[in-house]
């Protein structure tokens, strides 16, 4: 594929650097020389100092032969401007823009709904195919993991499964036996994924050893989580009074996902709610009083305190290491880390970060903190699923962006189709293993065994090196 990108900031980068490794064409186009010279240097692609928004250098930049547009500037309205613009003469081109502005992405959102009700084949808003918030992604997985129990993140599947990414504690039953052996385990049915030791990340075989400290990636239904966890002797419990740090974007989209779901099983559950007992505390700590007065008023029930989330008096004051979970969530991501570690270290039961990429995730792991959430990251993996062809629908990067997640449906062209699972892998080892299965025609997944045939219209889920483009295209093509 050839793919223009729009910006050269961190989370521009990163795309062109896994674009560029899954042997994509790729045109990065930056309007700052510093950042031109800098990309220059670190990627191995076209780099080009130009005004992004001018179709003329769009063309010279080879517009015209590409298969999408992304644009990932600093200026909302610039990137849903030259999407708009190069729509109108190239609208074969796939456009995605991310906006950060909420309120934008709201009114883009709804005026979509809309527009796609009323006439289905009428061309996107702005001539956007696929706009993207990271405040929205970023919740979004924050909430995923805190309704699993914030045990540690959890990536969410079709038919109800998802991948838990859990570190094996002290005590547990895993610790010492092979995966072969672990297999005969009493009330074991479940599949791991992948093995992180600190030192090296693979993916396992029979012969692969558990131990105290590793974290393990495990295909489970989302329900046996809880399950699960005697296993790895991950300790859970109920979340009876929640610390949010931060109350700007991230942080009041939590609570209005909250307040929108109060309803709903997972988040009375996450809110240790139960029939007949009233709803617990949560606190949310903010420097800005402005921010604090508006969170008062728009969600009743919660409180806020305007103050330093580092100041030891308030803290104790307001007795809120006594908390059973606190979510980091300001845009400063460094105070978010060690927020999230002293609060832990000071008897907060679990706590979650979020932070600015995945390089943060190993620190994060070393800290204590439970869950850690990369705020680019999100986004990149977005745009990636987006990217794959009308046959993938999801991925997600896992262990540093080292392997990732990818979900997807076997179209007629696939090489995959009419051989068994042991037979491909046999003629392609190393390369991708299929995590979960649903024959054409049926609702219902399985995790597949090697006899496992894949037909024409099957989905899956597998996982695979990032980059091994290849490999993944045998079983879902590219268009």
């Amino acid at each position: 594929m050839k793919i223009v990108v729009i910006g050269a900031g961190f989370t521009g980068m990163q795309l062109a650097r896994e674009l560029v490794a899954e042997k994509n064409d790729v045109v990065l186009i930056e309007r700052d020389p510093e950042k031109v010279r800098h990309a220059s240097d670190q990627l191995d692609c076209t780099v080009l100092e130009a005004d992004g928004s001018n179709l003329e250098s769009l063309e010279d930049a080879g517009l015209s032969s590409a298969d999408a547009l992304v644009t990932l500037t600093e200026d909302d309205e610039l990137n849903m401007i030259t999407c708009s613009l190069v729509d109108a003469v190239y609208p074969h081109i796939a456009k995605i823009a991310r906006v950060r502005n909420y309120a934008y992405y709201l009114a883009a959102d709804a005026a979509r709904r809309r527009t796609k009700s009323a006439r289905p084949d009428a061309r996107p808003l702005y001539g956007i195919d696929t706009m993207l918030n990271p405040d929205v992604e970023a919740a979004s997985a924050i909430v995923s993991a805190i309704e699993h129990g914030a045990v540690g993140n959890v990536i969410e599947l079709g038919g109800g499964f998802g991948i838990a990414m859990l570190s094996v504690g002290v005590g547990s039953p895993l610790v010492g036996l092979t995966l072969r052996e672990i297999a005969s385990l009493e009330g074991w049915r479940y599949l791991v994924a992948f093995i992180d030791n600190g030192t090296d990340i693979a993916l396992p075989n029979g012969d692969t050893k558990i131990m105290c400290g590793d974290s393990i990636g495990i295909v489970t239904p989302k329900s046996s989580i809880p399950d699960l966890l005697a296993f790895t002797k991950t300790p859970s419990g109920e979340f009876k009074r929640v610390v949010l740090f931060g109350a700007d974007r991230v942080g009041t989209l939590l609570l209005a996902t909250r307040e929108a779901r109060r309803a709903a099983s997972p988040w009375r559950k996450l809110l240790g709610l139960v029939p007949k007992v009233p709803e617990r505390e949560i606190v949310v700590v903010d420097m800005d009083a402005s921010r604090c007065r508006e969170i008062v008023e728009r969600f009743p029930g919660v409180r806020a305190l305007c103050g330093d989330v580092t100041d030891e008096s308030l803290l104790a004051e307001e007795d809120l290491f006594a908390s059973d979970l606190l979510v980091a969530s300001s845009g400063n991501y460094e105070l978010n880390l060690v927020t999230a570690a002293y609060m832990k270290s000071r008897g907060v039961k679990k706590v979650v970060a979020l932070t600015a990429n995945s390089s943060y995730g190993e620190i994060a792991r070393k800290l204590g903190v439970d869950v850690a959430v990369p705020m680019r990251g999100s986004v990149v993996d977005a745009i990636m699923g987006h990217l794959r062809g009308r046959h993938v629908t999801s991925v997600h990067s896992v262990c540093n962006r080292r392997f990732e997640i990818v979900e997807g449906e076997i179209p007629p062209e696939s090489k995959a189709t009419c051989q068994s699972l042991r037979e491909l892998s046999e003629r392609n080892p190393g390369g991708p293993l299929v995590l979960l299965h649903r024959p054409p025609d049926e609702d219902v997944w399985c995790v597949p065994r090697g006899s496992t045939v894949l037909g024409t219209g099957s989905r899956v889920v597998l996982i695979t090196r990032s980059g091994d483009v290849k490999s993944v295209a045998r079983f879902f093509g590219r268009e």
